[in-house]
């Protein structure tokens, strides 16, 4: 079995001299991080751009190339990687394989996102649940999809049916507050770290 890699970052908790780390990483991420005006946001795009930077070498977009989809992927393709952040994690996947990965803090179920996306089957369950655990089966099960349909980039575009039906591994963890998933075609082993910003990693899961 294969292994993957998710590294988590907590931007809460890391100090960073942002122009130096922008003279580091990809144009890419320096473009996202100018267009933001909210500093949460403009900081998720900043250690997102470093977390590729630290663990795959990305420092210029002459590094990365884009699928039929607009999904970035390394030029070399000797790894396949994935990125999502949400509130003040930033996640990045690692794989041998495509993969995809999702995090979301929990949010209050809403019916009608429930009925576009969600089976007749799962909604059914559903309705049989309420309150907090009904927010966080929704939030697990949001996360689980679009980990999915960001295994090749996808979205939720014309052929995200045909996506939604596919048979994937999925690894799933909640942190604290938050639900993140993981998607690849093909069964591996995760391990889970977490980045504090100078490539240590503070604590780990099996």
């Amino acid at each position: 079995m294969t292994k993957g890699r998710i590294i988590i970052a907590d931007i809460e908790k890391i100090s960073c001299n942002e122009e130096w780390i922008l003279s580091q990483i990809a144009q890419r991420y320096v473009e996202k991080y100018q267009k933001h005006k909210r500093e949460t946001d403009k900081k998720q795009e900043l250690i997102a751009g470093y977390l590729l930077k630290e663990y795959l070498g990305v420092e210029n977009d002459a590094q990365l190339v884009m699928n039929k989809n607009g999904k970035p992927m390394l030029v070399d393709a000797r790894k396949h990687f994935n990125l999502s952040h949400s509130g003040k994690y930033v996640v990045l996947a690692i794989a041998d394989q495509e993969v995809g990965i999702d995090i979301e803090r929990v949010r209050p179920y809403h019916e009608a996102t429930a009925k576009k996306i969600f089976s007749n089957e799962i909604q059914n369950a559903m309705s049989k649940l309420c309150g907090e655990e009904k927010d966080r089966i929704f939030t697990q099960l949001w996360t689980e999809l679009e980990a999915k349909l960001k295994v090749k980039g996808i979205g939720f575009s014309k052929e995200w049916e045909n996506e939604k039906a596919k048979e994937y591994f999925i690894e799933t963890r909640c942190i604290d507050e938050y639900y993140v998933s993981l998607a690849t075609e093909e069964k591996i082993s995760v391990e889970i770290e977490w980045f504090t910003g100078n490539g240590e990693e503070v604590k780990k899961y099996d």
